[in-house]
């Protein structure tokens, strides 16, 4: 039997809490606004609009940028506004950026998603490193939280010209606040100082007419219930490290999990076999696509970046991708 949804129709049903034929996936979206110049500099790696320099050190087997070690530009968070800058953007060509970026764009087919890198507490850190970020909202908290509330401030305004020029049809900020463990910080400490910004963002989206999907990588299920308060319509990246079938049971009906594949375990590691991504992948239909509702699967093998060509993905991911797209055909037969 063929679909008669689209991968767009059927993603956005699901996303609406609609009747869908089949588990959509991340490969169903073009992600706009990824390596945007001002957050991460050209390409994924460089200097951005802050003044960060962004590399792929050997200690994270180049699968991942980060701020360079020992550069950071705020020392002292009481005196930000002395060492920062908050970019300009008005003066970019957003129209040819939207031409360039949406030029094999297919909207009949895809959905649109703008990624929003570095937000309030991963931009904090960027500034200053994880560690002094962390002390910072302990010692600090009023001058953390104008920090933070300066960078959410100026996301609006980016927003804004997203919508213009791209039109997309779903918004992700990316705040990674806690570990494979646990959060980095109290929750109290993340109520108080990031939800309400979190909530600030989610609510000038809302206004714009975009839903919005909080991307917090580890173990941050004890703020399931806060990313509901804040408005968010899913969890982005959600690691098996947490109770990904309860949380879909509590709250699948307004809640959606995009997620599932364990890519920090065996099987997200360029060690792993291919069976065991292809197990992965079966696995993840099995303990959460089974629900029918709220779920919408994501996975990679991590693997050192290509400067030359960020999207190339590997003889291992192309197994997950076609052991995806066996298991999505099977839904239908």
């Amino acid at each position: 039997m063929s679909a008669s949804m689209s991968p767009r129709e059927n993603f956005l049903a699901c996303l609406q809490h609609k009747p869908h034929e089949f588990t959509p996936a991340f490969f169903d979206m073009a992600p706009c606004g990824l390596f945007q110049p001002f957050e991460r500099g050209e390409g994924g790696m460089g200097v951005d609009a802050f003044g960060v320099r962004w590399v792929a050190p050997t200690s994270g087997g180049f699968a991942a940028a980060l701020p360079a070690p020992n550069e950071f530009k705020v020392k002292d968070i009481t005196k930000w506004r002395d060492d920062v800058t908050i970019p300009d953007v008005s003066g970019y060509d957003w129209a040819a950026a939207a031409e360039r970026d949406l030029a094999h764009f297919d909207r009949d087919k895809q959905v649109l998603e703008c990624v929003s890198q570095n937000f309030v507490y991963e931009r904090l850190a960027a500034m200053m490193g994880f560690e002094e970020a962390l002390l910072a909202m302990a010692l600090e908290p009023e001058a953390a939280f104008e920090f933070m509330e300066a960078v959410v401030n100026w996301k609006i305004e980016v927003l804004k010209y997203y919508v213009k020029y791209y039109q997309p049809d779903l918004y992700t900020f990316c705040d990674d606040v806690a570990t494979e463990r646990m959060l980095f910080m109290a929750p109290a400490t993340y109520r108080e100082l990031i939800k309400p910004l979190h909530k600030k963002m989610v609510d000038a989206a809302s206004e714009l007419g975009v839903p919005v999907f909080q991307h917090t990588c580890g173990k941050a299920d004890l703020l399931v219930q806060d990313m509901l308060d804040e408005g968010n319509v899913g969890w982005n990246a959600v690691q098996p490290t947490n109770d990904i079938q309860s949380i879909i049971e509590q709250h699948g009906d307004n809640f959606v999990i995009m997620g599932g594949y364990n890519t920090n375990g065996a099987p997200g590691q360029l060690s792993a076999t291919e069976a065991e991504v292809r197990a992965e992948v079966r696995r993840c239909f099995a303990d959460y696509a089974k629900y029918g509702r709220a779920y919408i699967f994501m996975g990679s093998v991590l693997q050192p970046l290509n400067p030359e060509n960020p999207f190339d993905m590997g003889p291992l991911n192309a197994a997950l991708t076609d052991e995806f797209f066996k298991c999505r055909a099977e839904q239908l037969q």
